[in-house]
């Protein structure tokens, strides 16, 4: 029997303590993989001995023994889920309508589970905003890009590195009269959630975009703008949450547009003439 199904089969049997260690190995299987007892406890909001007690109570000596069926447990899930999403171009013919389709359902789901209001607060924010500082490494990186691109565009000044550790830097400067928006499909992205937790610290307002589910960087959000859980948090590549992240950051954007009162026709116009070669200068 696969770990995963070892804790779920026995869940009727744990304590409110290992129910919620249980949980955590479920929703979180690649942080219960690589954190230390001790962060995993603190993680968790219990301790150590407990955690130790939990995989006993499983059958395994320690977490570490734990850890090597869990691995083997999560990759398997992974693959799964992977799998799952390869199966649609098991008819070539099909694959481009199949692919839109699955396309389409994400964002429909990503609209159900985002109230019209709790985007339009957010949009307030950065219309509002002095600076907009963004975080978001990896795939979600792809996300701060495309909003980074159409913010600037509307005259917001953005604060953005692509090096985290300097992201996580600038965010001290962060202040009560800016805001920051952290994209991290998992929500435990260390690099992301230092920098948004710096600058939450600082009083400026933190929006971000996770995966529905309890995560460190949701804890700390003053407003939560989710995606679906349409993939596994341990995957072997991204793919519809991708989508999911790209149509909540388009959303944003038509939103502060509205909220500034953007003409488009001159935004083009002045979006040209600054774009023009130096030749024409």
């Amino acid at each position: 029997m696969e770990c995963f199904e070892t804790i779920q089969v026995n869940m009727p049997t744990y304590s409110r303590s290992q129910r919620t260690i249980a949980q955590y190995i479920i929703d979180h299987p690649s942080r219960a993989l690589s954190l230390s007892i001790h962060d995993m406890a603190a993680e968790i909001g219990t301790s150590a001995s407990s955690i130790t007690r939990f995989c006993r109570k499983l059958g395994y000596d320690s977490l570490r023994d734990m850890r090597v069926s869990l691995a083997a447990s999560s990759d398997h899930r992974a693959a799964e889920d992977f799998q799952e999403a390869m199966s649609i171009v098991g008819s070539p013919e099909r694959l481009a309508s199949d692919y839109l389709q699955h396309i389409t359902d994400v964002c429909g789901k990503t609209l159900e589970v985002n109230s019209m209001e709790a985007l339009q607060e957010a949009a307030r924010l950065i219309a509002q905003a002095e600076s907009v500082y963004l975080f978001g490494i990896g795939a979600s990186a792809l996300a701060v890009s495309n909003l980074l691109g159409k913010l600037v565009k509307l005259k917001i000044r953005c604060i953005y590195s692509a090096d985290s550790d300097m992201n996580v830097q600038m965010a001290d400067s962060a202040g009560a009269n800016d805001v920051a928006i952290a994209f991290s499909y998992s929500g435990f992205t260390t690099d992301v959630v230092k920098g948004a937790r710096n600058a939450h610290d600082n009083g400026c307002p933190l929006i971000t975009v996770t995966h529905q589910g309890d995560s460190p960087l949701q804890s700390i959000s003053d407003y939560a703008l989710l995606c679906p859980a349409v993939e596994q948090l341990t995957r072997v590549t991204t793919l519809f949450s991708n989508y999911a992240q790209a149509i909540i950051v388009d959303i944003l954007f038509l939103l502060v547009a509205r909220q500034l009162d953007i003409n488009p026709r001159e935004l083009l116009q002045e979006y040209r003439s600054i774009m023009q070669s130096p030749d024409a200068l």
